[in-house]
């Protein structure tokens, strides 16, 4: 009797720590690799419709954007990434062509690709879109 009683004993200390040696490993690995969303987000300030030519790694469309509408584009990622995103990563790396057109014929003098067109906080690039780009 004492001899079963042992070997449960063990058997049980056993399973738990097969149990703790999983539940750490779980742990360690979900605490070292993240993936963050980073959204795109034009506003359009204009006095009329635009389109907009995007092309990305994964993307290739015409977007209209109407009068006063905000309008996400795209969300991606870029990547595992450390614990403390996301990160400000250069829109280049996402954004490969990026051309607003006004009434089919008038093209922004903005460049769009640079950071300088962007705003940036948290994982959201956003930018207006004004008339006076068009002039």
């Amino acid at each position: 009797m004492l001899v079963r009683v042992q070997q449960k004993r063990k058997i049980d200390m056993i399973r738990n720590l097969n149990t703790t040696v999983c539940f750490a490993i779980l742990i360690f690995l979900n605490s070292c690799d993240y993936v963050y969303n980073y959204t795109y987000e034009v506003t359009n300030s204009t006095d009329g419709e635009i389109n907009i030519e995007l092309k990305t790694q994964s993307i290739d469309s015409v977007y209209s954007v109407s009068k006063d509408e905000k309008k996400v584009l795209f969300i991606t990622d870029h990547g595992v990434e450390g614990s403390k995103g996301p990160y400000f990563e250069d829109v280049s790396f996402d954004l490969k062509i990026f051309t607003v057109t006004k009434s089919d014929t008038l093209k922004s003098t903005r460049n769009y690709l640079s950071n300088s067109s962007w705003t940036y906080n948290n994982g959201l690039y956003r930018t207006t879109i004004t008339l006076e780009e068009f002039k």
